[in-house]
Order: structure tokens, then C-alpha cells, then sequence
């Protein structure tokens, strides 16, 4: 049976011209956005790295790096779960607690709101990874009283996690981190507490630390937490 010539170019006009009228109906539907997916357990953790936990958390932290944009979606991170996100922190920890990648994540991506019922999941996990005694971990510590203090306005959420970085015993941290729970008292107006703590770190540390820092403390004692007072109201070292 001879097929007139005509017959294949007019099917494949049709199926183009259906092809057409699918996608600009199709092109504009997407997946619903379904939220963080629920987090394994551990041991299914591991099973989606094939039992290496070390694939398993690459794959993972791509996935949480990445899950709200994709398939052309960008999703607000208000929208997200941060109770589910929390969940996936601590698998990712239980994963590898030496890597530095999912507290970047947390702090510096999904810390990058300033609603404080979300936030808080953040800080618990900075405050967790962040008293590691083994890479400066304690630097998510620092990074945990910044977003507390200046980002989401907690305050005794701030002082918390200073008292837990003054507590770190990294001879390498540096002295600020012991006066930090004394800056955060201070700026809530607590005198008292700020001048005991910034003067027992001054008792201790006179015959260890560089003099710039103890004139540093002696500055910040007289001139910032004592600065409303009468001279003659001011501690003896001010005089």
C-alpha cells in the first residue's frame, strides 16, 4: 500500500503542534513544595551512602545546601521547618562531627533570618558543635552569640552561649572570649556582674597577657561599664 507523501508531514505537524500546546500548559506546573523531608534515623542515614558515612554526609549536606532551589523554585527560608532542619543537623553530626561544613550551612545560611523560633535550632546546634575541644570548633560558639544577640535579640539565649565560649580551655582562643559573657551583661545595663567577671579575668591573667589587653579591660571597666557614674563613684582602679 503506497502512503500518500503528504501523510508523514502532516502527523508530524500534529504531534508538534501537540507538543507545543503541552509544554505551554505543562511549563508552568511544578512539584508542590513539600517542606524538609523528614530525617533517618542513623543507620538509614548511613544505608543512603551505601554504609559509608562519610558519603552519606556529603550527599546529605548537598541536599540541605540545595533543597529549596531547585526544578526553578526558590523557596523563602521563613518557609522552611527549622524543627525538621534540626533533626537533620544532628544526623549530620552523628555522620561527622569533625567537618565544618554543615555548621557553616546552619550558621551562615539558615542563620540568615531573624525570626528567633527558628533561629533557636540554629544556636542549639552552634552551642553542641561548638564546644568540640578539637579544631576551633568554639569559633560557631562566637559565631552562635552574634546571631543571639544582634540578629534574633535574645538575650539570655546571647549569654548562655558567651558563658559556654569563656568556659573553652583552647589556650589559643584568645582572652575575648572569656570577657564576652561581661560584654553581654553590660550591654543589658548589669554592671555588677560585668565588672566582677572582667575583674576576675584581670586578677588572673595580669602576669600572662600582652599590657595593651589589660589596658584594654581597665578602659573598658572605668570607661564603659562604670561610664554614667560619678568619678568618685568608680572603682579604685580608675582613679
Amino acid at each position: 500500500m503506497n502512503i500518500p507523501q503528504h501523510i508523514p508531514f502532516l502527523l508530524f505537524c500534529v504531534f508538534l503542534i501537540l507538543n507545543v500546546l503541552f509544554w505551554g500548559g505543562a511549563r508552568q506546573q511544578h512539584k508542590a513544595w513539600s517542606n524538609v523531608p523528614p530525617a533517618p534515623t542513623l543507620p538509614k542515614a548511613k544505608m543512603g551512602g551505601l554504609s559509608d558515612s562519610q558519603l552519606a554526609y556529603r550527599i546529605y549536606g548537598l541536599m540541605l545546601q540545595n533543597i529549596g532551589s531547585v526544578g526553578g523554585r526558590q523557596v523563602n527560608l521563613r518557609e522552611y521547618n527549622y524543627e525538621t532542619l534540626a533533626k537533620w543537623f544532628s544526623i549530620q553530626d552523628q555522620l561527622d562531627e569533625r567537618s565544618n561544613f554543615m555548621p557553616l550551612i546552619a550558621a551562615h545560611y539558615y542563620g540568615a533570618i531573624d525570626e528567633g523560633d527558628k533561629v533557636k535550632h540554629i544556636l542549639d546546634y552552634l552551642k553542641i558543635v561548638g564546644q568540640r575541644p578539637y579544631g576551633e570548633k568554639w569559633r560557631w560558639l562566637g559565631h552562635g552569640v552574634f546571631l543571639a544577640r544582634h540578629i534574633v535579640k535574645d538575650k539570655e539565649k546571647a549569654l548562655e552561649l558567651a558563658e559556654a565560649l569563656a568556659s573553652n580551655e583552647d589556650p589559643d582562643i584568645g582572652i575575648w572570649a572569656k570577657q564576652m559573657p561581661a560584654l553581654i551583661h553590660q550591654s543589658e545595663g548589669n554592671k555588677e556582674e560585668a565588672y566582677a567577671i572582667m575583674m576576675n579575668i584581670l586578677q588572673d591573667s595580669v602576669d600572662e597577657v600582652h599590657p595593651n589587653e589589660i589596658f584594654f579591660m581597665k578602659d573598658y571597666i572605668c570607661n564603659t561599664i562604670f561610664e554614667d557614674d560619678a568619678e568618685k563613684e568608680k572603682p579604685e582602679l580608675c582613679h
